[in-house]
C-alpha cells in the first residue's frame, strides 16, 4: 500500500467519524424527523389537482432520506477503511519479525 492509498483511507476514516458524529447528533435526528413529518403531512394534504406540489413534496421527502443514507454510507466506508488500515499495519508488523 502506497502513501496515497493510506492518505485516502485516512481521509475516509476522518469523514466517517464526522458523519457518525452528525448522525448521532440529537438535533440532526430531530431535524430529519420534523422534515419527514412536515413533508409527509403536506403531501397527504394536497388536493387532487395539486400534482406539481405533490411531486415537489415527494422529492423533498426523499432527499431527507438520501442525506441520511449518505451519512450511513460514509460511516460504512470508514469502517472498511479502518479495517484496511488495521490489516496493513498488521502485515507490516509481521514483516518486522
Amino acid at each position: 500500500m502506497d502513501n496515497n492509498e493510506q492518505d485516502k483511507l485516512n481521509q475516509e476514516l476522518t469523514q466517517a467519524n464526522k458523519a457518525k458524529a452528525l448522525f448521532q447528533d440529537p438535533l440532526l435526528k430531530e431535524s430529519f424527523d420534523k422534515l419527514r413529518t412536515l413533508y409527509s403531512e403536506s403531501l397527504f394534504n394536497t388536493g387532487a389537482i395539486e400534482t406539481d406540489a405533490r411531486e415537489k413534496l415527494w422529492l423533498a421527502y426523499n432527499v431527507v432520506n438520501k442525506v441520511e443514507q449518505n451519512l450511513l454510507e460514509m460511516i460504512d466506508t470508514g469502517k472498511l477503511a479502518s479495517k484496511q488500515l488495521e490489516d496493513y499495519r498488521k502485515s507490516i508488523d509481521r514483516k518486522k519479525f
